[in-house]
């Protein structure tokens, strides 16, 4: 079995792949990347991820950067987990890889724009935040008519409800009116509920302890 280690910040898309990882259930390590306090720019993690970025998961030494393709080599490596959605119809599986490309170059944006718009412009950060709202009301709009009272693809979880829940959720960390859809309030009581989701909260307060951080991962 592959050595697997997970470079992981509380609150983050991080929490994305320690739930899949979870959900497969393999053994794996996780070491923390407090990027709060801006560890992810240190010599020792640039010499993991360039990026300077969470998540970065080691896989026998070799590390893999952004979630969906992290997310994908999981699914391949785990297809019993379910993360996404499988069959000998190659749309189906380049649909699942196109919907986790959507949460990280689109809805990840919004959040930021929303949460941090200062690392988008040098100007008046008000307007960045302002697009960031529009954009995402608009887009969880759509994220209501397709989960309605169930998930991303249907009857079945996958690993892109856990996504966009961490977006949706992220944002109303920031101020985004998640209450104004109420869709989504359902989903993200059915996300948090899972077991693989519960597990990974323990994992991430278990790692705030070991550090001695003064936050509240609940809160993230």
């Amino acid at each position: 079995m592959a050595e697997l280690i997970l470079y992981m910040s509380p609150g983050t898309c991080s929490r994305v792949t320690m739930t899949a990882l979870e959900e497969i259930g393999v053994p794996f390590e996780d070491r923390l990347i407090f990027t709060g306090a801006g560890a992810q720019n240190s010599a020792e993690y640039l010499a993991v991820n360039r990026k300077g970025k969470v998540p970065a998961l080691s896989v026998d030494g070799q590390v893999l950067t952004e979630n969906p393709a992290i997310l994908a080599y999981l699914d391949e490596q785990h297809p019993a987990a379910g993360l996404l959605p499988r069959g000998d119809d190659p749309l189906v599986r380049a649909q699942g890889l196109s919907d986790m490309a959507w949460c990280s170059s689109t809805l990840h944006i919004n959040v930021r724009q929303i949460r941090n718009p200062l690392r988008l412009t040098a100007r008046d950060p008000d307007g960045v935040r302002e697009d960031g709202l529009k954009k995402l009301a608009k887009e969880c709009e759509y994220i209501s008519g397709r989960v309605g009272d169930g998930w991303w693809y249907g009857s079945t979880w996958s690993i892109v409800d856990t996504y966009v829940y961490w977006a949706y959720s992220t944002a109303a960390g920031g101020g985004f009116p998640v209450g104004d859809h109420p869709v989504l309030t359902a989903h993200a009581e059915r996300v948090r509920a899972r077991p693989s989701f519960q597990r990974m909260l323990d994992r991430e307060r278990a790692a705030v302890e070991r550090a001695r951080l003064p936050i509240d991962p609940s809160g993230l």
